[in-house]
């Protein structure tokens, strides 16, 4: 809104060599003229001046100027220099500022920080649900209610801010913390064990242990009780707390046929063009009748801005689809074995995650139809899990 208003009121960029900025700046603090723009580049330094300012400005300066120093007039005066004597494109500037001058009552951004866990289109899904959207009547908006119903309606937020700063919404989250997300540590509980095994060793730092090192274990067996059972205070819960680690073989098996389809692309693409302008998006051109069954779609998104400064709530959208046929293959040998190993790796990632390996004996066995990868891993891992004792 700042960037608007300052092109409506016009302003100078002074532009100095690098090396006399600080002279430049130094002359403006001492003679306490205000300045906006401050960048360096390419060993020059540049700062803007609002008419009135500069009129200070070059009055104090008179005929002096710093080392290179260039004087350029920016924003609405200078864009009415430029096209003087061409009234129809004047009057369009004049009309599209008084349709930006009124929409400032409306949203034209959104912004999101503080997530991490969360998304920030789910934290946008959600506003949207509460009247926060590109194009909302700002008055409208009541911030205080909104920031309450999100609490309600996003899991995982604990905090939220809504600023309403000119015509962007600034939203603020804060998530909930890890340590919310945990058992209740009030809770009673059991430790079992998720696979079939061998115990190796046992960390126990809440309960009483059910199992001891070297014995045989199957899934389900209690491996650590929350029950405790004291001759002075009678039987008591609590919440069991440890690791144990055995000694134990998981077993995978992937088949991976020969005969397969894959996709080919045709080579052809087609592109749908759009306009969205705050919420309402309208088509322009592009091929009617899409069946998207046959293309992967590709869409990229592009802001508008004024003058190349000021951020409209207008986006120029365009959708590539990419069509593509369904084509029967014949694998090789050695290609069915590339993708056998690339499953075996997605279905074992998570169980073999923090495990010790100890030893993998793997078996390939070929049939008419496909091949087959069976692998037995020799490991060492934790396989307790905490489960709630039901006291109801």
């Amino acid at each position: 809104m700042e960037t608007m208003l300052n092109f409506i009121r016009s302003y100078y960029r002074i532009t100095v060599s690098e090396t006399d900025g600080q002279r430049a700046l130094d002359f403006l603090v001492s003679h306490d003229i205000p300045f906006h723009g401050l960048e360096s580049a390419e060993g020059k330094l540049s700062f803007c001046l609002l008419l009135s300012d500069f009129k200070a400005y070059r009055r104090l300066r008179a005929e002096k100027r710093f080392l290179d120093e260039t004087r350029e007039l920016c924003g609405l005066r200078a864009l009415i220099r430029r096209y003087r004597g061409r009234i129809g494109l004047a009057a369009g500037a004049v009309m599209a500022l008084a349709l930006i001058l009124i929409s400032s009552f409306f949203v034209w951004d959104i912004t999101v920080t503080g997530t991490d866990k969360l998304s920030s289109d789910e934290i946008l899904d959600a506003l949207e649900k509460n009247g926060v959207k590109l194009g909302a009547y700002i008055p409208s908006l009541d911030t205080e209610k909104i920031e309450q119903a999100m609490i309600l309606d996003v899991d995982g937020l604990s905090w939220i801010s809504l600023n309403l700063r000119g015509t962007v919404a600034a939203v603020e989250v804060r998530e909930r913390s890890d340590d919310a997300e945990k058992i209740d540590t009030q809770a009673p509980s059991n430790l079992v064990a998720t696979f079939d095994g061998q115990i190796e060793s046992l960390e126990v730092m809440g309960g009483v242990a059910a199992v001891s090192r070297g014995q045989i274990v199957k899934k389900g067996d209690l491996l650590v009780s929350g029950v405790i059972d004291s001759n002075a205070l009678g039987y008591r819960l609590v919440r069991a707390r440890g690791e144990v680690t055995a000694r134990v073989t998981l077993t995978y098996n992937v088949e991976i046929p020969y005969q397969t389809t894959e996709k080919v692309y045709t080579g052809n693409f087609y592109k749908q063009k759009s306009i969205k302008i705050f919420s309402k998006t309208l088509n322009l051109f592009g091929k009617d009748s899409i069946s998207p069954e046959n293309c992967d779609t590709i869409e990229t998104e592009r802001r508008v801005y004024l003058f190349g400064k000021i951020k409209l709530p207008i986006f120029l959208q365009e959708t590539t689809y990419a069509e593509y046929e369904m084509k029967e293959k014949t694998l090789t040998e050695s290609e069915a074995l590339e993708l056998a190993y690339e499953q075996l790796h997605k279905i074992s990632e998570e169980d073999l995650e923090d495990a010790e390996i100890l030893a993998r004996h793997t078996h390939i066995s070929e049939g008419e139809d496909g091949l087959v990868l069976h692998e037995e891993v020799e490991c060492i891992l934790n396989i307790a899990q905490e489960v709630k004792i039901d006291t109801d």
